[in-house]
């Protein structure tokens, strides 16, 4: 039998901080969805991944770093729209290569080699 966990503990266990004060890596098995035929699609894996989230230190890609750019007048005009991650029930995640994908986290099937539960 395989060991299960919920997937409030993998909310938690996602945003916790290591020691650092850095996003921990984990796996995750997540089905993709689409919204428009509302049909699910494929099983994805992802290895060493990590949750977008503010983190100390002065990476580039940390908010921290973010906060001291001046923006250009052209840049502040630019609207951004609110991700709303609590009301649509998603997240941000850093693949190993950089990139930021989103993942809808009713949809989480695997964390860490457990299955998720709801």
């Amino acid at each position: 039998m395989t060991e299960t966990i919920s997937r409030a503990e993998v909310l938690k266990i996602m945003r916790t901080p290591n020691e650092e004060g850095r996003a921990v890596p984990f796996d995750i098995s997540y089905r993709t969805f689409n919204r428009n035929s509302k049909t699910g699609g494929k099983m994805v894996h992802l290895e060493n991944v990590k949750l977008v989230m503010k983190e100390k230190g002065l990476d580039p890609d940390s908010v921290y770093a973010l906060k001291n750019f001046k923006p250009s007048e052209e840049q502040k005009e630019k609207i951004r729209k609110n991700p709303n991650h609590f009301g649509n029930k998603t997240r941000n995640i850093r693949l190993e290569n950089g990139k930021v994908t989103k993942i809808g986290i009713l949809w989480i099937k695997e964390f860490n080699g457990k299955t998720v539960v709801p």
